[in-house]
């Protein structure tokens, strides 16, 4: 029976490599001395040797009161048990505006370093590319926009800096006061991208929410990063807001850096405008900006933000 068992969650694994990467990243957050044992047990009980004919009661409590609410729900939807049928099922499902899990986004390849995953590639609920890392810290930053701009744009919720250089101050003003920070500042279509190359930051940590809270971080943006424990970028024009009789994403492998880049589009997804405090970047992240570069068009300025 171990062995069978053994065998099932290799198979799990192989089959949801994204989410078994994300569930022992949470679990490492509890201080276990063996975060890998713990999701081996409850991936276990809760979907590899879930039984449906006995009262799973006490099994959905025991681990609702151990479990975050990101492992909650991404297991909820591949466990057997109903879940649903169960008091305080509400706990496993309930999710707050712009929360969705990583079961949502299908995996379509990593970028790696001495051979060790440091980001992933998702394809989002939009239909665009998404670069997924939980070190290289990414601001998304939204600042007031014209009138008329897609309602899409706009979250009602969304915390907007006046301007560009009230935004940019407020990144000034904290690499004053860390001056061994320094970030990448990019230009998107209606606010400012900021990557942090030379320090890793983590998802979870008061401090990076804290963090991208003083730079006007869009707090919807803010909240997945949280509930997803992974920065975020978008590599590819969102779909309102390009002309589709002129725009058909088309993807090529490019020779010179083996990545798979589109061949020709008349958008960027952002410009690269300046670098605040330090120039340097982490040799683990050249990999991850190098891509994000490519993909965004951020030297093309002649080319319409999208």
């Amino acid at each position: 029976m171990f062995n069978q068992t053994g065998s099932s969650f290799e198979e799990f694994i192989k089959k949801h490599p994204q989410l078994y990467r994300k569930l022992h990243y949470w679990a490492s957050w509890r201080d276990l001395d063996d975060p890998a044992a713990q999701v081996q047990e409850y991936i276990t009980e809760l979907v590899l040797d879930a039984k449906l004919d006995r009262d799973n009661g006490a099994l959905v409590k025991k681990w609702a009161q151990v479990l975050s609410l990101q492992e909650r729900n991404g297991l909820a939807q591949l466990s057997p048990i109903k879940i649903k049928d169960y008091p305080n099922a509400y706990q496993w499902y309930k999710l707050q505006q712009g929360e969705y899990s990583v079961m949502d986004e299908p995996e379509l390849g990593e970028i790696c370093y001495s051979g060790k995953q440091i980001a992933v590639l998702t394809r989002n609920r939009y239909d665009c590319l998404i670069l997924n890392t939980d070190r290289l810290l990414i601001v998304d930053v939204d600042i007031d926009v014209p009138k008329g701009t897609d309602l899409r744009d706009c979250p009602a919720s969304c915390q907007m800096a006046i301007s560009q250089q009230q935004a940019i101050a407020a990144l000034e003003a904290l690499v004053e006061q860390f001056p061994q920070l320094g970030f990448r500042v990019y230009r998107t279509r209606n606010g400012l991208r900021y990557l942090c190359t030379t320090h890793e930051f983590h998802p979870l940590e008061p401090k990076s929410q804290r963090l991208m809270k003083s730079l006007y971080a869009d707090p919807l943006y803010a909240r997945l990063c949280k509930f997803q424990a992974t920065f975020r970028a978008r590599l590819t024009p969102k779909p309102w807001r390009v002309e589709q009789s002129e725009y058909t994403e088309q993807l090529i492998c490019d020779l010179i850096t083996g990545m798979v880049l589109p061949s020709s589009s008349p958008y960027a997804v952002c410009h690269l405008i300046e670098i605040v405090g330090e120039r340097s970047i982490l040799p683990e992240f050249e990999p991850i900006v190098e891509s994000h570069d490519a993909y965004c068009r951020v030297s093309r300025l002649g080319l319409e933000l999208a």
